[in-house]
């Protein structure tokens, strides 16, 4: 590979249990299967490990265990070297902001500069409404631009005072500030939607340094092509924001495989889309037919895969995506990747 090319990142959204995933474990045998996956991924080549931040099951609340993603990160960050690590969709104001920005210092500190926090434009989920902490707005663009704006001003570690309409903080610091000068953020949108980058609050595209899409590949190039429209409105260079996709994934041996695990009453029953649709958006299919759809991802401007996989307990397609598809997929000119810029 040319020293002035390199291979699109590749990350795991760890078996943390809100798919049902880890349906009957008990709380040891849970926190075992999340380690086990962090440490094969590390081994793996993996970029960066990303945790949910979620207490419930879903499409199904159910009685199954779901490991807490703080407590998670922070054992992680002590035991597991040498991997990125990041929380995926925190949702304002769900989160309160002085203590999401201590958390995501704390995580820093103990990684030694390795985390990413990444926000959602997501509406509520159902355990706030059982926890008693679902507020007017969460997931809004006001309630993120006014979060990502807390969270800078108490990173800088200075007293901090916000009268937001749904932050508000009264000479409030987050002292110890985190290892990295600029913490990288990372937001989830849907690309799905014909104006998807222009949903996203302006905050967001000035600060969030990750831009995690979901959706078809058309979708996403059409994202990735108004998000660097709006990055140039604002006299900021589009080349700064990495693109990643964030998509289920799972590795079969051959068609008739795939197909008869789609057809499955009670996967198709699990799912809250229809399978052919989540099908088109996800990477599912054998090593071929995974690597042609992450070519037309890397052809849409993704430099980063985000997986969560299908089959999971079990870990054969994150070992196949690491062995057989990642070493495989084209190599990108640096100029595509923030941190070549």
């Amino acid at each position: 590979m040319s020293s002035e090319t390199r291979r699109p990142r590749w990350s795991v959204v760890a078996p943390q249990g809100t798919n049902l995933e880890l349906a009957g474990l008990d709380g040891a045998g849970a926190w075992r299967t999340l380690t086990d996956t962090a440490a094969l991924a590390r081994t793996c080549g993996y970029d960066t490990l990303w945790l949910e931040d979620r207490t419930d099951t879903l499409p199904r609340r159910e009685l199954q265990p779901v490991t807490e993603c703080w407590t998670a990160l922070g054992a992680l960050a002590a035991t597991v070297p040498d991997i990125g690590l990041g929380l995926l969709s925190a949702i304002p104001p769900h989160r309160n902001a002085l203590l999401l920005a201590k958390q995501a210092a704390g995580v820093d500190i103990i990684s030694g500069g390795r985390f990413t926090l990444g926000l959602s434009t997501s509406p509520k989920l159902p355990e706030q409404a059982a926890a008693g902490t679902a507020r007017p707005g969460a997931g809004t663009g006001p309630a993120v631009a006014e979060t990502i704006g807390a969270l800078r001003a108490l990173w800088s570690g200075a007293r901090t005072t916000v009268d937001g309409d749904t932050v508000t903080l009264t000479g409030a610091h987050a002292v110890p500030v985190p290892v990295q000068p600029q913490l990288p953020m990372a937001i989830r949108a849907d690309a799905a939607h014909p104006d998807a980058a222009g949903l996203l609050p302006e905050a967001a595209v000035r600060e969030c340094a990750v831009v995690q899409w979901q959706g078809e590949p058309a979708d996403v190039a059409r994202a990735v092509a108004g998000f660097g429209l709006r990055r140039e409105k604002l006299g900021l260079e589009p080349g700064r924001t990495r693109h990643a996709l964030l998509a289920e994934c799972r590795v079969f041996e051959d068609q008739v495989s795939r197909d008869r695990w789609l057809s499955t009453p009670h996967v198709v029953a699990f799912w809250s889309h229809h399978p052919d649709l989540l099908a088109r958006r996800s990477l599912y299919g054998t090593v071929e037919q995974v690597l042609e759809l992450a070519s037309r991802y890397a052809a849409a401007g993704v430099t980063e895969f985000v997986l969560w996989f299908r089959d999971y307990p079990g870990t054969e397609s994150l070992r196949r995506v690491a062995e057989e598809i990642a070493p495989r997929l084209p190599a990108l000119p640096r100029s595509a990747f923030p941190e070549e810029v």
